[in-house]
């Protein structure tokens, strides 16, 4: 039990070491820390190395290819072969081997016999024995394409361009990673503030309870409006607690985010959700073809070029090239070994002649696919161009919302204020008082979430525009 209590000290001990590490964290080191963490930026990023070495791939296709190539065989049982031959005689005058058929003494006519044929005068008989028992053909060869029909030139420019969508892929996932990371940097800020407003207003009350008990213990104040103010403080220690669930959870949003254990204490360098008065430039469509989820659109329609062109080369000549040093041995016939060792070089030219309009076919549907890619692009650049309009609006309604939440704030601050002085001097109730305070705390908190609301904003804003760095 002792060793069990050890192991249950030591653990709580670390645990509380590890909840206590402290974090700075600026917005511009969210952004960083977030950029080094996610995993969509570490698969896009490979996706690159991936392009990149199918590209060399194909590169190599243009170039000669040797291999070595080797075969044995292992036969059981010989061939064996009988043959009869006819024979051949020299020709007395000129030396050169003649049939040797038999010759008619009476017409001078070769004898014709039952099948037909001339008969010899003599045959050879040949028995033959072939032994594969331990035959081989070893060789290299080197293959070299001349004319492939366009189909090595639209593999290696299917591969630029599938390179470039895998660039174009990680810069789209630089800019979410960055605008996750925004949302959480400030999310994080804003809760932060409403603790601190919570927690004021649990301060507030409670000295509007003192003071409410004061009076009822003279005599100046009924039960009732203590009450009211001990319920009212009850809510607002209530509305504290759920602020700081709500500051935790923030956090470790953050932490998620960021690549942080969910133990880490979070110290963000930005205390408050600061706003300045934006720049609303005009829109310009030009923005949206710097866009990467234009771009990669772009590179679609250009890959399905590439694939028209290689429909088109199925069905096109090409030639080839085949050189080859060969050497068979392991043969045996009738007892005497077997071998040769020959170089031999190859042409070969293929010309597709007729397909049933297969090749016809095919190009059209991969034109039918580009033009399909096109309607998507008009569609989708309307589509973007219509999105960065809405997050510009978006980003103007935000501050025109803050701007009237400023006032709303300075009108509670003052109504706050007159109304606690009248109730000091019995002008007012209690219940003004707390209805007051309500207001007031209801107002600061609309005041933060629509700063934090024109953050997020701005940051989408300049995402839609490609102004959002890193």
């Amino acid at each position: 039990m002792k060793t069990i209590k050890y192991i249950i000290l030591i653990f709580i001990f670390f645990f509380r070491i590890e909840g206590s590490a402290q974090e700075p964290m600026s917005l511009h080191q969210a952004r960083e820390m977030a950029l080094n963490k996610n995993e969509d930026l570490k698969v896009a990023a490979k996706q690159i190395e991936k392009a990149e070495a199918h590209k060399a791939a194909l590169r190599t296709m243009r170039l000669p290819s040797i291999s070595a190539n080797a075969t044995g065989i292992y036969q059981n049982k010989n061939f064996e072969i009988e043959m009869t031959l006819p024979t051949q005689m020299p020709n007395p005058v000129t030396g050169e081997l003649e049939p040797n058929i038999m010759i008619n003494p009476s017409t001078g006519y070769p004898v014709i016999g039952p099948d037909g044929n001339p008969i010899f005068n003599m045959y050879a008989w040949l028995p033959l024995e072939i032994s594969l028992s331990g035959a081989y053909l070893a060789g290299v060869t080197l293959e070299q394409p001349v004319y492939t029909g366009g189909k090595i030139s639209a593999g290696n420019k299917m591969a630029g361009i599938g390179k470039q969508m895998a660039e174009d892929n990680l810069e789209l996932q630089r800019l979410n990673t960055i605008v996750e990371a925004d949302v959480a940097y400030w999310t994080y800020i804003s809760v932060n503030e409403k603790v601190k407003l919570a927690q004021q207003a649990v301060d507030m009350l409670a000295v509007i309870v003192g003071k409410a008990r004061n009076a009822h213990d003279v005599g100046m104040a009924n039960r009732n409006d203590l009450l009211k103010a001990q319920v009212e403080y009850n809510n607002a220690r209530l509305n504290l607690q759920k602020a700081q669930n709500g500051l935790q959870l923030s956090r470790m949003e953050l932490c998620r985010v960021t690549g942080l254990p969910f133990l880490t204490e979070i110290t963000a360098t930005d205390t408050t959700v600061k706003v300045t008065s934006p720049v609303f430039s005009e829109f310009n469509g030009e923005t949206v073809s710097e866009r990467p989820e234009y771009k990669l659109m772009q590179k679609n329609i250009e890959l399905q070029e590439q694939n028209i062109r290689l429909a088109r080369a199925d069905f096109l000549p090409t030639a080839g090239i085949q050189a080859g040093y060969n050497h068979i041995g392991g043969i045996e016939f009738t007892g005497t070994d077997f071998s040769n060792t020959s170089l031999n070089v190859l042409a070969s030219v293929k010309i597709p002649l007729f397909h049933w309009g297969e090749g016809i076919k095919k190009i059209k549907a991969s034109k039918i696919e580009k033009e399909i890619s096109e309607l998507e692009l008009n569609k989708n650049r309307q589509l973007l161009m219509l999105e960065t309009e809405q997050s510009r609006l978006n980003m103007q309604l935000a501050w025109e919302r803050i701007q009237m939440n400023e006032t709303a704030v300075e009108q509670a601050d003052e109504n706050l204020r007159i109304t606690k002085d009248n109730y000091e001097v019995g002008m007012e109730t209690i219940t003004e008082v707390l209805i007051a305070q309500t207001q007031w705390q209801q107002t600061l908190n609309e005041f933060i979430d629509s700063k934090t609301d024109f953050k997020i904003k701005e940051t989408i804003w300049m995402k839609t525009t490609g102004r959002l760095s890193y």
